[in-house]
């Protein structure tokens, strides 16, 4: 009993460790701003860094979003993103000091949606000229431009996601055929070769 508890339990570890992959999702762990920080100088860029590549399908930033929100309500980002491995990008010009909010959302490796939100402080140097910002999130020229392409896009969207599910149902089908296995072959050992007669016996 105790021989098929260890290999029933190496059994179930490996089917978990052939799924933990595929349900990680990707996490922050860095940004400009800091989380929480103070900024004292506009940075050529914002960015949003994880723990592993993001998933841009296409080539296109569907699904990703980076905004900048001001102690206005008023939004201060350009509206563009661009996604590099793990990284997500933008720029925004800021408007008067105070606290701002970063609102950002991302797809993981694994195809799953992240959004999160974190402030930071912007106290801006003598002589900056603030930003007016916009009332609604702006929308980049190039998705503006690109628009026409959506349905494309969509079907390839649609074709990642399916392929995720798929990769999905592999590896329970090969979690419970590796549990299966190990069953029979334990049943096996376990099996005694019934007694043969004593031919001695017959001619008593």
């Amino acid at each position: 009993m105790a021989a098929s508890a260890t290999a029933l339990a190496i059994a179930g570890g490996a089917v978990l460790g052939l799924a933990a992959p595929a349900s990680a999702h990707n996490y922050l762990v860095s940004s400009t701003p800091q989380v929480g920080g103070t900024l004292t100088a506009l940075p050529d860029r914002f960015d949003i860094t994880t723990n592993d590549r993001l998933l841009e399908i296409g080539g296109s930033d569907s699904g990703f979003a980076f905004r900048v929100l001001g102690p206005d309500g008023r939004y201060y980002e350009d509206g563009c993103v661009t996604v590099d491995g793990p990284s997500m990008t933008t720029k925004a010009s800021l408007g008067k000091s105070g606290k701002y909010a970063v609102e950002w959302q991302i797809v993981s490796a694994d195809g799953h949606t992240v959004s999160d939100r974190y402030d930071f402080t912007w106290d801006a140097p003598a002589g900056f000229s603030p930003a007016a910002g916009t009332t609604d999130p702006p929308v980049c020229a190039t998705d503006r431009a690109s628009a026409g392409s959506g349905a494309d896009e969509s079907g390839t969207a649609t074709s990642a996601g399916d392929s995720t599910a798929t990769d999905a149902l592999w590896i329970g089908a090969g979690g419970v055929v590796l549990v299966g296995l190990v069953v029979a072959v334990l049943l096996l050992l376990r099996r005694r070769p019934a007694p043969t007669a004593d031919p001695h016996d017959d001619e008593d």
